[in-house]
């Protein structure tokens, strides 16, 4: 199992971090590129014209199989060739174990369950920010363009489409994100920064800033806090996925909701009636349930290397 500490690379942190950063340059080129000859093969539209025709809801497979490839490219392949360059057992390296219990998985349903409460909370302090006018409406024209997609992306008139939506949309991305952030990115800044919880807050912080969304800056950033030390404290890949699944589930599901009743708009999906009082309570009811879930951590690593010793 990966160690932060006893971990001794044969390349430092910082050219770790600049393979990493190539990888993923060349993964996003190559996504990119194939992303296109799908939808022009399927299509038969210009360039010009070709996300004006994915925004359509009639597209909105063709859609999250674009999202699949190109998150596939950019973020899961590179962070298997990553491993590979630094470790001789990739999946193990990046944190895909067998080390988990019935336990942690209950936690992390709490941690995320009041995470959605924490989530609408900081969403609501983000938009207190004060910024410029031009700052304001170049942000809203960001956040307008990424709402068409989700909406071309989410139709939903079926159960079917619901379950493709799910795998597509909420388990599959949120397997390549883990295994780029937390598996093969959070490491490596905890080694450059010397200090766990900077690690894991710069990896949230790139985590929150690459969805490009200004008005959901905050409440990324939460996330990627709460999966990061989810992957911390029990060091497996597998827990930090579901975590993040759990969240993106949820998101598909209110879509889902929204769309058989016709009711799917940005309006809709950004509504936040929630109290901050509720908000302050889940954070305190996070952070209690955590020190669980690191108690039960501890114990599992500790059978799991037993077990790996004795067999």
């Amino acid at each position: 199992m990966f160690d932060y500490d006893a971990q001794r690379p044969r390349y430092n942190p910082w050219s770790q971090f600049s393979i990493l950063l190539l990888l993923c340059g060349f993964g996003l080129i190559a996504g990119s590129v194939v992303s296109f000859l799908i939808a022009d093969a399927v299509l038969h539209v210009p360039l010009q014209q070709l996300p004006d025709a994915l925004k359509n809801a009639k597209n909105a497979n063709l859609s999250r199989l674009m999202q699949f490839v190109s998150t596939f490219f950019f973020m899961a392949l590179p962070s298997f060739i990553f491993a590979r360059i630094i470790n001789k057992q990739p999946f193990k390296y990046i944190g895909f174990n067998g080390a988990i219990s019935g336990k942690q998985v209950f936690f992390i349903v709490g941690i995320m369950f009041m995470g959605l409460y924490v989530s609408e909370m900081l969403g609501a302090v983000n938009e207190l920010i004060p910024i410029s006018k031009t700052a304001e409406d170049y942000f809203k024209a960001l956040e307008n363009e990424y709402n068409q997609q989700m909406m071309a992306i989410a139709s939903m008139k079926s159960v079917q489409d619901y379950l493709v939506s799910l795998l597509m949309i909420a388990l599959l991305p949120a397997i390549f994100e883990e295994m780029l952030f937390r598996g093969a990115l959070q490491p490596v800044m905890i080694n450059i920064s010397k200090n766990v919880f900077i690690g894991i807050f710069l990896t949230s912080f790139l985590f929150s800033a690459i969805h490009i969304s200004y008005y959901g800056f905050l409440p990324r950033l939460a996330l990627g806090l709460m999966i990061g030390y989810v992957f911390y404290f029990s060091k497996n890949l597998w827990l930090a996925s579901i975590t993040h699944f759990l969240y993106n589930a949820f998101g598909v599901s209110q879509m889902y909701a929204l769309s058989m009743r016709g009711k799917l708009t940005p309006e809709a999906m950004n509504a936040n009636n929630t109290p901050l009082i509720y908000g302050l309570l889940a954070t305190i009811s996070v952070l209690i349930i955590f020190r669980y879930f690191k108690k039960e951590s501890e114990v599992v690593i500790s059978m799991y290397n037993f077990h790996k010793k004795k067999f």
